[in-house]
């Protein structure tokens, strides 16, 4: 079974942002972010995408929104010419965006999602990655595999915040460690041990 990965950045104190905005400046995290999830899918909420002003390149960026019209007639800017398709299936993906003109790889490089819980990440070819922001965190971990989260070493003010997530997932791989910050990979215990008699057939 396929499941989703998470990827985030936090604070001593588990801040994750402030005003929208990533409050501290880590060129490492920015790398390792784009070397873990380039060539995947990731999957955010309307607000982490509205901070980024732009798709992500070479990546398929899934926005998760309860008002997917509502958010091309506010930021037409941030998706051209764009047309809005409605398919009538059962299996409900009925907001998409076609993006040609950012010349990726994947057709769809923008697609709107009113459910995170209808996703399966068995749909797409690739990894899925959660990236944010703290309510999409908070519904996707139970979902998620595997974590790989930045902890920067310092206190930071800030208004949103990284969910509980200690007793869920354990610590399996220390990826770097500096004066700065730490990478850390964590395992979600419960779905490990769902996978493994799996594995091992």
């Amino acid at each position: 079974m396929k499941y989703f990965k998470a990827i985030a950045a936090m604070s001593l104190n588990r801040v994750i942002g402030a005003a929208n905005a990533i409050p501290w400046h880590l060129p490492e995290d920015f790398k390792w972010f784009k070397k873990m999830t380039s060539g995947n899918v990731v999957i955010m909420g309307r607000k982490t995408f509205e901070s980024l002003g732009k798709a992500l390149p070479s990546r398929l960026t899934v926005v998760l929104t309860r008002h997917p019209i509502r958010l091309r007639k506010q930021h037409p800017e941030l998706f051209g010419r764009s047309t809005l398709g409605i398919r009538a299936r059962a299996i409900r993906k009925p907001f998409q965006f076609d993006l040609p003109k950012f010349g990726v790889q994947t057709k769809h490089q923008v697609r709107l999602e009113t459910d995170l819980l209808k996703l399966d990440p068995a749909q797409f070819s690739t990894d899925v990655f959660i990236c944010g922001g703290a309510q999409v965190y908070e519904q996707a971990l139970p979902l998620c595999s595997d974590l790989y989260l930045t902890v920067v070493k310092q206190e930071v003010a800030g208004d949103a915040f990284f969910p509980p997530f200690e007793k869920r997932f354990r610590l399996v791989e220390t990826i770097r460690d500096t004066p700065e910050f730490s990478m850390l990979h964590y395992q979600n215990a419960a779905l490990s041990r769902a996978v493994r008699p799996e594995a091992g057939a």
